[in-house]
């Protein structure tokens, strides 16, 4: 059984189930069901009503009357949202990380490619996915802008949201972790345009086929990243 401590229960239950949604633990259009995440994490249904609601307002659920909650796919505005927001902040980051030729920076990105390669040999998806994200969470704090990271940090699941969903679409996985190789031996050799451009790739991999099959934004709904 899973224990969650009662000081925040509400924002802890909604980070428990983000990070459910975003992993692809909780798929598109399942059911939440208070009363069995109440049991699960033995916690009363109030704050599990309250982490809905948070995540409704997020955009990863929708309450619906006499159904409850149910998981929702990112829509196409919220998947091009992220799309820009990826690319203006890794792009800047990079151009950061690059520029100031830090080898021990170096060395840590190079224990997260290590890691994604790890994952894909194992034929773990998931922790590919996760060690894909940390890559590029690392290269965004390595480049030592405390907002950048912060702002980065603060949409950290919904990301990993869009690694999962483009990831999908690759037709070798083993790719995956070869552009992050170039990427790295890009870094290595102070080369910033070519690994702008191996970021670009690898970012906009799968966008067009995960923008193809998302649903649009609801009708008189604001979406936001």
């Amino acid at each position: 059984m899973v224990c969650v401590e009662r000081v925040s229960t509400a924002t802890r239950v909604a980070d428990l189930l983000r990070e459910r949604i975003s992993a692809g633990e909780i798929e598109p259009g399942a059911r939440i069901v208070e009363l069995d995440i109440a049991r699960e994490l033995s916690v009363s249904r109030s704050p599990i009503r309250e982490a809905l609601l948070k995540l409704s307002e997020e955009g990863l659920v929708r309450i619906l009357p006499y159904r409850g909650a149910i998981a929702v796919a990112l829509s196409r505005e919220q998947i091009k949202e992220l799309l820009e927001f990826r690319l203006a902040l890794e792009r800047f980051a990079l151009e950061r990380l690059v520029a100031g030729g830090d080898r021990s920076a170096f060395a840590m990105l190079e224990e997260h490619v290590v890691a994604i390669s790890d994952a894909i040999k194992a034929k773990d998806f998931k922790r590919a996915v996760d060690a894909d994200l940390e890559t590029h969470r690392a290269i965004v704090t390595l480049a030592g802008n405390q907002l950048l990271a912060q702002a980065y940090d603060g949409l950290l699941n919904r990301i990993r949201t869009y690694i999962r969903i483009t990831s999908a679409h690759y037709e070798r996985v083993e790719d995956l972790a070869d552009e992050h190789i170039a990427l790295l031996e890009a870094v290595a050799r102070g080369d910033g345009p070519l690994a702008q451009r191996i970021l670009d790739a690898h970012i906009l991999h799968g966008f067009e086929e995960a923008v193809n099959r998302a649903p649009a934004a609801s009708p008189g709904k604001s979406e936001s990243a």
